[in-house]
């Protein structure tokens, strides 16, 4: 048996995070939903903004600001 304890961070909103499907784009999150996941965005350019609902915090990766 593996006795190593998970390393689970608390991600909150304004924290820049990078999604595991996504890894190239730095996303920030813009809210916190009652069911316990997150909703997101990430600039792409001047016009365009690409964001997610409902993500849970284990598709997640917080990094540094």
């Amino acid at each position: 048996m593996n006795n190593s304890r998970m390393n689970i961070e608390t991600i909150s909103i304004g924290h820049k995070v990078k999604m595991a499907t996504m890894e190239h784009l730095v996303f920030t999150v813009t809210a916190e939903n009652a069911d316990g996941t997150l909703s997101i965005e990430t600039q792409l350019d001047q016009q365009n903004v690409l964001s997610y609902g409902n993500i849970s915090t284990e598709m997640l990766r917080k990094i540094a600001s």
